[in-house]
């Protein structure tokens, strides 16, 4: 009888360590399985910031390269026109080598907003919003690793560009300009981003 429940009682306390060794392995894996996952989070939370930097300097290198193209507009009327025809190409009126898309000489003043294109040299309205601008995407030149609004040989970007130009009248005369570039685009979760660079152009004698 004390044999049979010695038998019982080692069979029991078996059971029980079996049981105790299954619990404590799920909490190894459990254990485990949290200290890959929090890695893994970081790793993959790193890798959006790092895309979302690497669009970032780009939306900034296009707003600053249209900055420059307006510039150069100011300073090539400036060389060639009388000092009221500083703005000539950007508000209406044609400076002899800027283009328009659509035939007339694109207007940017006045609440107007227009997308350039400096590779091609040309200005073309685009509407008085920055959603109606943002219609008319960025292309990419995978050859020339440019950025365009020429569709042939080119991919369509995540980026649109706008700008918008206010003049100021300094000293009773029109002087100044207060040049706006936005650039937009979507990330990789969908957000909308956006880069504002503004410049103020004067008239310089």
């Amino acid at each position: 009888m004390i044999s049979k429940l010695k038998k019982i009682v080692g069979k029991k306390g078996a059971a029980e360590q079996a049981g105790f060794t299954l619990i404590e392995t799920l909490l190894a894996i459990l254990i485990l399985a949290t200290a890959i996952t929090g890695p893994l989070t970081i790793a993959a939370k790193g890798l959006q910031l790092a895309l979302i930097a690497k669009d970032q300097v780009t939306a900034i290198y296009l707003a600053q390269d249209a900055i420059e193209y307006i510039r150069y507009i100011r300073d090539s009327d400036r060389l060639s026109f009388s000092p009221s025809d500083w703005l000539a190409g950007l508000d209406g009126t044609s400076n002899g080598h800027t283009t328009d898309s659509g035939g007339a000489q694109a207007n940017c003043l006045g609440g107007n907003m227009c997308i350039v294109d400096s590779l091609q040299n040309q200005i073309t309205y685009c509407g008085t919003s920055l959603a109606a601008c943002a219609a008319s995407p960025l292309y990419f030149n995978q050859s020339g690793g440019d950025y365009t609004y020429t569709t042939a040989g080119t991919t369509k970007s995540i980026f649109s560009r706008t700008v918008s130009v206010v003049t100021q009248n300094v000293n009773s005369g029109l002087n100044e300009a207060d040049v706006t570039v936005t650039v937009q685009w979507k990330d990789i979760g969908g957000i909308t981003r956006s880069v504002v660079l503004r410049e103020d152009l004067f008239n310089w004698q």
